[in-house]
């Protein structure tokens, strides 16, 4: 009888905790579109911003931390030299944590950070000779922003996000939403 207890006590403390989750969590689409900025020591001929865009999904394991993974093309920066030229866009693939502080009903500020695995395809032209490259790697991200709550589903955002792309800053400032669903 005892060991029987014991076991029911294990198994409603593992289980508790979950089911806590369950009733806490909630689960959102996202989706930001804004301009993005390459730091880049460059000379007048490069066009270092671009437009770009992020899709993503995550779980709000309560009122200030969320899971939170997507999708980022962070645009194409290019540059010419006579004929010579160079293009490369970047996308990738991120993981991480979302924060929030809620500062007043229906608006709250926001922050994010994690791990993006990039790939960056280039194409090159020298002396009429196109060929391309490409490169990929696993670097952070980070950034701050803001929420405001338009429904109890539909939260409007403005970022700030800045990608660490192989010893190269890229910008996003960024306006977009937030989908809220329950699981």
């Amino acid at each position: 009888m005892n060991k029987n207890l014991g076991l029911a006590a294990v198994l409603m403390a593992a289980v508790l905790p979950v089911s806590a989750l369950a009733q806490t969590a909630t689960m959102y689409v996202t989706g930001q579109f804004g301009n993005t900025s390459y730091d880049l020591d460059s000379g007048s001929n490069v066009d270092d911003e671009d437009n770009g865009y992020t899709m993503g999904i995550g779980v709000r394991m309560g009122p200030n931390v969320a899971i939170e993974g997507g999708y980022v093309d962070l645009g194409e920066v290019s540059g010419r030299s006579g004929t010579d030229s160079i293009s490369a866009e970047t996308t990738g693939a991120f993981a991480g944590l979302g924060l929030f502080i809620p500062l007043q009903p229906g608006f709250e500020l926001t922050g994010r950070a994690g791990l993006i695995a990039w790939d960056t395809d280039a194409t090159i032209t020298v002396g009429g000779l196109k060929s391309t490259e490409s490169d990929d790697g696993t670097d952070i991200y980070y950034g701050i922003g803001a929420a405001f709550q338009v429904s109890r589903e539909l939260h409007l955002t403005v970022g700030f996000d800045r990608y660490d792309i192989d010893d190269t800053d890229v910008d996003m400032l960024s306006l977009g939403a937030k989908f809220y669903f329950a699981m």
